[in-house]
């Protein structure tokens, strides 16, 4: 009898088990990410234009980030090619 055992990944910013093997995220970070990624575009009109980089900056530094948004804006700062 074969057994089939799933490849459970541990998400890349905070160590517990991932949803999804291929984000190397839990569902938490996933979904912050997520947020993100839409607050990003929302800063880019906004702004009429702002660099990732640039963007991040300024997240990390605003005093209503949210503790999981904070830990994926380090994460994505640390890991840059993680942003796409």
């Amino acid at each position: 009898m074969v057994k089939e055992y799933a490849n459970i990944m541990n998400c890349s910013v905070c160590g517990k088990g991932a949803e999804q093997a291929e984000s190397n995220l839990c569902l938490i970070h996933a979904r912050a990410l997520l947020s993100v990624r839409q607050a990003y575009e929302v800063w880019a009109t906004a702004f009429g234009g702002i660099t990732p980089t640039d963007f991040l900056n300024r997240v990390a530094r605003l005093k209503g980030t949210g503790r999981n948004a904070k830990e994926i804006v380090e994460f994505l700062q640390q890991h840059p090619e993680r942003w796409k």
